[in-house]
């Protein structure tokens, strides 16, 4: 079976299409209602100074990203900052190009082209850094709750649920940490013994970079940049929102936040179009705004990611020659030197 057929059936499946149809619903849901007058009067109020300062940050926030992945990396091999930054970039110039998230496979690939390591294993550090990203929402979530006695009933219950899902998390963390010695003897039985030698391999590379986090001696560092890098971004969120001279409270500005985080997880077309704004339009009426205003801020706060990631994405993405029909999870390749 040729290459070409692979790629196409990995961008024009099901997959794809249901991303892109929930996505022009999103779009007819944000937008069904529109005044391009009022709309484009607003837009016309931003500040470009801080809408740049905010693009700005927005990078920002990617290398301090690269700062936290370089502690789950060295266990692996030492890697240098630019390196690390750079196949940050790229993932988030896939993310924004390419349908099916493909930006976590081309950040893989990229750094196992730039260091030699096995892509499985790089994956595995990326994992960890997604599960650290979504445990820190799972904390924070029921923590503002508590905080913020008058936020919607909808958030406390989603508190509670995060609560509950952060206490089966870290169950789970025990198990595995009580099981891992069983697990381990059963892959490496059938390393020696299964005619899927490769797959097994592949499933050990991976857990090799799972394990990155227990074996590295900054686990408080990887805490501290962790915070940090949700502090930063949602200040951002202030300071888009200081542009279109929109002051946001604590309390609004955590909304905003939370469901503009989780709506991404929602399938979509590349770069979230269509489910960002309709949550973002959604939370921002909710709260009082008007409709034209609400569009004009979920525009602004979609394109200071969008544009700032996916343009110096795509230059790191031509340095490094990334050919996209190259990457998949059977060419999360295995280098037998490792």
């Amino acid at each position: 079976m040729t290459k070409e057929p692979t790629f196409k059936r990995r961008f024009f499946n099901y997959k794809t299409l249901l991303g892109i149809g929930i996505s022009f619903l999103g779009l007819y849901l944000g937008f069904r209602k529109f005044d391009a007058e009022e709309f484009f009067a607003a837009l016309r109020e931003t500040d470009l100074m801080l809408f740049f300062l905010s693009m700005l940050v927005m990078v920002f926030t990617v290398y301090l990203r690269s700062i936290r992945w370089k502690y789950l990396v060295n266990p692996l091999k030492k890697v240098t900052q630019k390196d690390l930054f750079g196949s940050e970039m790229v993932c988030y110039f896939g993310n924004n190009v390419f349908p099916l998230r493909l930006g976590e496979v081309l950040r893989a690939y990229s750094l196992s082209k730039i260091t030699k390591l096995s892509s499985a294993s790089i994956f595995g550090t990326i994992v960890v850094e997604r599960f650290l990203d979504v445990l820190f929402f799972l904390i924070i979530l029921p923590v503002t709750a508590l905080l913020f006695p008058t936020m919607p009933v909808w958030i406390r219950w989603s508190g509670v649920v995060a609560g509950a899902a952060l206490v089966v998390l870290v169950a789970l963390y025990y198990l595995y940490q009580y099981k891992q010695a069983t697990l381990r003897r059963y892959l490496n039985n059938k390393l020696h013994s299964s005619s899927y030698k490769k797959f097994f391999d592949i499933i050990r590379k991976f857990l090799s970079g799972v394990r990155t986090l227990r074996n590295t001696p900054h686990a408080g560092l990887i805490v501290f940049w962790t915070v940090i890098i949700w502090a930063v971004n949602i200040f951002n969120y202030w300071l888009i929102g200081t542009s279109l001279h929109v002051f946001f409270s604590l309390q609004d500005l955590l909304l905003v936040f939370f469901v503009t985080s989780a709506i991404i997880s929602v399938p979509s077309a590349p770069g979230y179009v269509g489910t960002y704004h309709a949550g973002a339009i959604g939370i921002l009426v909710f709260l009082g705004y008007e409709l034209s205003q609400a569009q004009v801020i979920a525009v602004i706060l979609h394109a200071v990611g969008f544009l700032s990631l996916t343009l110096i994405g795509f230059l790191y993405f031509i340095k490094y020659h990334i050919h996209v029909k190259d990457t998949s999870f059977q060419g999360v390749q295995i280098e037998s030197e490792y």
